[in-house]
């Protein structure tokens, strides 16, 4: 007679009893995604406003999730490949063209454009601006040379042969390296500048919250859609592909357990850096600054908005999406990319230390559980911050 296996950090919970393909809870979980989406606009009191936040939501993620299901459908079918290509190039291009965007208004006010009155530097700001953010878009193109994906190869999961992972890596090179342009350029990142920090910093907590939920709402969508779901995989199986499954008791307490660890641990790494930074005289992230920029989400609402949209939804598209092929260090550098216009060189170091214990507990156990840690360890930062501890 066969004994229960007894459960460990990596055995994963099954989506529900007599649904195997998943479908039954993809449709549930539908159904109370668009009830949550009716009541905030009917709550809202502005529905043209709540459009635009609904709308802004789905822009970020769109371009990701089209790209996906071309590439996917371009893995049987050669003659969509060129067509996979030129939706790609166009999403590294967007990110030359937005890079270029936000440090040009980092450095002149939005006034001097309507004015027509713009300063001397500009022309050269821009020039570098865009020359380094092309010089990064193209260098992200190695991706389709398969020599180089054989090389990785040997060190990643990776499939030199699969025409969807070597999309995946161009993308991946490409977020890693052009997101840091207006930082390298200006010395400071875009959404700290005094032009841009006002635009987000003026944005309300209840409507800053809705912006949150809008985003992870689509980001959820589009990791499952990513990784295959309908073209390669059923909803069950896109579930076990990221990672994100029921949790155990003991998971939960691990993932807790880990953001209790990782407040302590970053903090002290955080003192350390910037005294390093200070000692070489380099610039460090402007502190009242960082406080001005996340003043929306420190109220309780806020912050829990916040902490639960980037604990699922960039563990879910980092750890769960790429992670399983581009490995830890890869991933973590898309991660610490993915915060380059609010921070400067000595957080984004946190950061991308930060993404590797995510990383490691989501090898440990599972996406789940570092959405979990990172959840719970953004609380505790919003929740330092607010009470004037952190920043």
């Amino acid at each position: 007679m066969e004994s229960n296996p007894v459960p460990t950090l990596d055995t994963p919970e099954p989506v529900g009893t007599g649904d195997r393909t998943g479908y039954r809870t993809l449709l549930l979980g539908t159904i109370v995604v668009a009830a949550l989406v009716a009541l905030l606009f009917v709550t809202s009191g502005d529905p043209d406003t709540e459009a635009l936040l609904l709308a802004a939501g789905a822009l970020q993620v769109a371009p990701f999730v089209v790209l996906a299901v071309f590439t996917h459908l371009s893995e049987d079918s050669r003659p969509l490949r060129f067509l996979t290509a030129l939706l790609l190039l166009g999403i590294v291009a967007s990110l030359v063209l937005l890079s270029l965007l936000l440090g040009v208004i980092a450095v002149v006010p939005l006034e001097d454009f309507e004015s027509g009155v713009l300063p001397p530097q500009l022309g050269p700001t821009a020039f570098a601006l865009l020359g380094l953010g092309s010089l990064f878009g193209l260098v992200s193109l190695v991706g389709f040379a398969r020599p180089f994906r054989e090389r990785l190869a040997r060190v990643l999961p990776l499939d030199p042969d699969s025409f969807v992972h070597a999309v995946g890596l161009v993308l991946v090179l490409a977020l890693i390296l052009v997101p840091s342009v207006p930082l390298i350029v200006n010395g400071a990142p875009p959404f700290l500048s005094e032009h841009l920090l006002p635009l987000y910093a003026g944005q309300s907590p209840d409507e800053l919250a809705r912006t949150q939920i809008y985003s992870l709402l689509f980001i959820i969508y589009g990791s499952f859609l990513a990784v295959g779901l309908f073209f390669r995989r059923t909803f069950a199986e896109t579930l076990e592909r990221l990672a994100f499954v029921r949790p155990t008791a003991s998971q939960v307490l691990f993932g807790l357990g880990m953001s209790v660890a990782l407040v302590l641990g970053i903090g002290l790494l955080d003192r350390a850096i910037a005294e390093i930074w200070q000692i070489l005289g380099w610039p460090g992230t402007d502190q009242e600054a960082y406080a001005l920029l996340f003043s929306g989400m420190l109220t309780p609402v806020g912050a829990v908005t916040a902490a639960v949209s980037a604990g699922v939804g960039e563990e879910l598209a980092v750890r769960g999406v790429l992670q399983p092929v581009f490995g830890i260090v890869l991933s973590s550098l898309v991660f610490a990319a993915l915060h380059a216009w609010q921070y400067s060189w000595d957080a984004l170091l946190s950061v991308f230390l930060a993404g590797l214990a995510f990383g490691w507990i989501r090898r440990r156990a599972n996406t789940t559980t570092s959405a979990i840690a990172h959840g719970a360890y953004d609380l505790v930062l919003l929740a330092a911050l607010a009470a004037g501890i952190a920043g």
